[in-house]
């Protein structure tokens, strides 16, 4: 006997009937269930540094019913019964702190990150649209001008990616700077682009979820 969560990224909160549904998606080894996002893999490695993955050497000892069934969508856990208290817990902790969202198919609840509601995009006169659609975000970067200068698009504090236009930026003039972060500042990239369709892109896939985007840009780590 098991109990057993299963976690994946989320740019909102969901309803349980949805959550279920993908969860029986993800066993079942479906693809394209949800999307892909480096908060999942923060979560992992933290999940992991803690609770190392069950192994012939460890399994006596390891809070694990089963090997960890991992995917670029999501992560599926099979935790032990006498385990099951002190690790869901402490697993929850984790997935909040991440910015995952966490499905107990036991109760049929669903565990958003506290902030995971939070998505917001905010201009450069300070004005913020709270949960914006992607027409809201496609409006707002076909707007960018030498006035109306940046957008920041958060989806959890720490957690953004940005752009900035044109002189006021410090590039030349009808270029952007594009800056993404996932939460720490060793994980704070920049790059230089001018083709606006690729920022309009790279928004709507960073809203989604999608992380696919970034293999179309050249990054380098902002410094602090």
């Amino acid at each position: 006997m098991s109990f057993d969560l299963g976690f994946w990224w989320e740019a909102q909160s969901i309803p349980p009937a949805e959550a279920a549904r993908k969860y029986s998606a993800m066993v079942a080894g479906e693809v394209g269930v949800a999307g892909e996002h480096p908060a999942l893999d923060v979560f992992f490695g933290e999940l992991i540094s803690q609770f190392p993955d069950l192994t012939e050497e460890n399994f006596e000892s390891s809070p694990w019913a089963a090997p960890l069934y991992r995917t670029n969508e999501c992560l599926i856990v099979s935790i032990s019964y006498p385990h099951q208290s002190e690790v869901s817990e402490r697993l929850l902790e984790l997935s909040n702190a991440s910015g995952v969202t966490c499905y107990d198919p036991q109760s049929g609840s669903v565990h958003s990150p506290v902030s995971g509601n939070s998505v917001t995009l905010e201009f450069s006169d300070g004005s913020v649209i709270d949960s914006p659609s992607q027409d809201d975000v496609t409006r707002a970067l076909n707007g960018l001008s030498p006035e109306d200068w940046y957008l920041i698009l958060e989806i959890r504090p720490g957690w953004f990616i940005q752009v900035g236009f044109g002189a006021a930026a410090g590039i030349p003039a009808d270029s952007y700077v594009l800056e993404v972060k996932d939460g720490a500042k060793d994980k704070h990239f920049k790059t230089v682009a001018t083709e606006l369709p690729r920022i309009i892109d790279a928004f709507h896939k960073f809203l989604s979820g999608d992380s696919t985007w970034r293999v179309n840009f050249q990054f380098s780590r902002v410094s602090y």
